[in-house]
């Protein structure tokens, strides 16, 4: 099968699509199917993007945009102007309109079975402009919580020409079958993580970062954009150094709001932005933690899906503190597998933060959980789940 994948961020850029774009390509590749993957920004120097050419028995560099399926079944194409503003709605359409003409080319000389892509509205109407002009299903991907701004019956033309809407959590799922998306058009997969990676991570790293920080060590991973909620999480860190003085917390993930948030820190010791890392670097990171928090909020314009940071910190052996928005509550059940709060609320996460560490065996009984909870979120598993989506379409 011939996979053309559309998503605008890739790897090394951090975040939860991203990871699921890269992987389910890595994935599709091992079972033998062709993944071309059209990206606005990332794939140079992307470390973790070896995997692939090492499935796939290529020894050429893939993170090259020209690179094709000469050696392997992986070929990644880079917009140009890349000197367009990240997370600008401009490079989001110009990004769209240059993978429609992009593909509708290649299709030409070598045809593509699905396409499928990452994102929602805007993406949902070139890619099904693209699926109506090339004959071709297409299936999108949903990762995070709707614009609600745009969950309007009137939008629901915008999937008209989709064939299948993937939502990582049963929220997102609920929102579109509520505007008026028919129920059979609708299938919920998660995002999936690699179990293997974190049983076979260097202990002796983990021991060398552990030692490096005072303690506890708080962790959180993700976009620094609003969304993710780290003003929240910066203010009840000041709380929480008031009585342990010795606190480390460790922020990974770089965005636009990354200077705002190291401005409200600056006056706050031991809190550390390490920006992007490799993905091996951020296991590392995670298994040397005690403590993972997520306090994104919902936006009317940007909201929580099922964030991947969290199901890897599971698979770390974490404790978690995170807020009922999103998917999250899916994953985290208040009291048995972490601490459940109300999102934007600083004093909550304090509260949540200190019981955990004040309480070392119910942070023990929570790592423990994770530890069982996560093993059906493995990445085979979820590739097979889209595998069989594809082929119901075709």
């Amino acid at each position: 099968m011939r996979i053309a994948r559309i998503i605008e961020y890739f790897p090394p850029h951090v975040g939860g699509m991203e990871r699921h774009g890269l992987i389910l390509s890595q994935e599709q590749v091992k079972l033998d199917h062709e993944v071309d993957v059209f990206i606005g920004y990332g794939g140079n120097n992307a470390n973790n993007m070896d995997n692939i050419a090492n499935d796939a028995n290529c020894e050429s560099d893939i993170s090259n945009s020209r690179h094709s399926h000469n050696i392997c079944k992986f070929a990644l194409y880079r917009a140009p102007l890349q000197f367009l503003p990240l997370y600008g709605k401009i490079r989001r359409i110009w990004f769209n309109f240059w993978a429609y003409n992009k593909i509708k080319k290649i299709h030409k000389k070598n045809p593509y079975n699905i396409i499928h892509l990452h994102g929602d509205f805007i993406e949902g109407y070139f890619g099904g402009k693209l699926s109506e002009k090339l004959g071709i299903p297409s299936v999108i991907t949903i990762h995070a919580g709707l614009n609600k701004q745009l969950l309007k019956p009137k939008n629901v033309s915008y999937f008209k020409n989709i064939s299948k809407i993937i939502c990582i959590s049963e929220e997102i799922f609920s929102d579109l079958k509520g505007i008026g998306i028919p129920e059979d058009k609708l299938a919920v997969i998660s995002s999936g993580i690699y179990l293997s990676e974190f049983k076979k991570a260097d202990n002796n790293k983990i021991v060398t970062l552990r030692d490096k920080y005072f303690k506890p060590i708080i962790i959180s991973v993700g976009v620094l954009r609003p969304a993710k909620g780290f003003k929240y999480l910066i203010e009840a860190f000041e709380e929480i150094k008031k009585k342990f003085k010795g606190a480390t917390m460790i922020i990974i993930g770089d965005g636009p709001d990354r200077m705002e948030f190291q401005k409200q820190a600056q006056d706050i010791k031991n809190i550390h932005f390490l920006g992007c890392q490799n993905h091996g670097k951020i296991i590392e990171y995670l298994k040397s933690a005690d403590i993972f928090v997520l306090p994104s909020i919902n936006l009317p314009q940007d909201r929580e899906g099922t964030p991947t940071s969290i199901m890897e910190a599971m698979a770390a052996g974490l404790p978690i503190v995170a807020t009922k928005v999103g998917g999250i509550p899916y994953l985290i059940k208040d009291g048995i597998n972490g601490l459940l709060v109300s999102s934007g609320n600083s004093d909550e996460l304090t509260g949540a933060i200190k019981k955990l560490i004040d309480n070392p065996e119910l942070a023990k009984k929570m790592r423990e959980q994770n530890l069982e909870d996560i093993k059906i979120k493995d990445w085979s598993v979820i590739t097979g789940m889209v595998i069989k989506v594809y082929r119901m379409l075709l």
